[in-house]
């Protein structure tokens, strides 16, 4: 179904008689403004999405998805919305995006079992909004795909089986903004079956120590950061990695030389990074040629000549 911008709260409200709806999305341009969203009973509905605008969906209209029995999709692109748990399990729903930080509760998430991707976006004011609340995580079990931005959170180092049964599905996480220290990267490094890991200005602190036993499974590892200036790694800590992408990492001297030794490694993506950094990775390269592994690309753009943001 497609709407036009011209009438639209009229639309929303002939909606409503659309009770055979199974597919909805809708994508606004600026000049629509703010969406104040209205959900009905849409029996049917299965996949809703909601893409290019500001969005106010009101926290007691959003328990309105529970009586949706057949919605698989629910995607809200902009301000993120509140959630509370349904008195029934709902099997069906498989994506929730925008959720804020303190919906992250055991009585929302035992009634989503089968939830593959998930979306949590916080407020960056406020500091303590369910701070604790990754701790929930498990029981999402079969959890796939996990977006985290703007929310300050812990990892709990203890009570959770980060290393067998925590999030064993899990392929894909991505930390933006999260403020996480780089030693909470031990725990990451535990997920069973990780295999994309992007941290955009996720982790504070200027030191990266990887700890040996991590990222088994890890294949892709995205970084952006404002802040890592050292990054002390061997071969083992990413085993079967393949691309190793950096971007804006403006005060990271070079990468570890030990990635020369993973015989796996296919991609090294730069940009925007020191000169000396494009200068580690074609060393890197050349160690990999000498070991007849001519396949690594190494590719680097807006190559940085100095440190642009030196401490004081």
């Amino acid at each position: 179904m497609k709407l036009g911008l011209w009438n639209f709260e009229d639309k929303m409200l002939y909606m409503k008689n659309l009770v055979h709806l199974r597919y909805l999305a809708l994508s606004l341009n600026e000049k629509v403004g703010p969406l104040k969203l209205k959900l009905f009973k849409h029996w049917n509905m299965q996949s809703f999405q909601v893409r290019g605008c500001s969005v106010i969906l009101d926290s007691s209209n959003a328990s309105t998805i529970w009586k949706m029995p057949l919605l698989r999709h629910f995607y809200l692109d902009g301000i993120p919305f509140t959630l509370e748990g349904s008195e029934v399990v709902h099997r069906n729903i498989e994506t929730i995006s925008w959720l804020r930080p303190k919906c992250c509760t055991e009585h929302l998430f035992t009634r989503i079992p089968n939830l593959k991707k998930l979306g949590i976006q916080g407020e960056m004011h406020f500091e303590n909004e369910n701070s604790d609340g990754f701790y929930n995580f498990v029981h999402l079990g079969q959890l796939e795909k996990l977006n985290i931005k703007g929310w300050d959170l812990k990892l709990p180092y203890s009570g959770i089986p980060w290393a067998t049964s925590f999030l064993p599905n899990l392929k894909k996480l991505k930390f933006v903004e999260t403020r996480l220290p780089w030693s909470d990267m031990r725990l990451i490094g535990m997920l069973p079956n990780l295999e994309v890991l992007k941290l955009i200005n996720a982790c504070v602190g200027e030191k990266w120590q990887p700890c040996e036993g991590g990222f088994r499974q890890l294949k892709r590892l995205v970084i952006e950061s404002w802040s890592l200036e050292d990054w002390n790694a061997v071969d083992d800590h990413f085993p079967v990695l393949q691309h190793l992408e950096l971007s804006d990492c403006r005060l990271l001297r070079e990468i570890p030389i030990a990635f020369a030794d993973i015989a796996t490694l296919e991609l090294i993506q730069l940009d925007s990074c020191l000169d000396s950094v494009s200068t580690s990775a074609k060393l890197i390269q050349d160690d990999q040629r000498s070991y007849g592994n001519g396949a690594l690309l190494v590719r680097a753009r807006n190559e940085v000549t100095s440190i642009l943001f030196p401490r004081i």
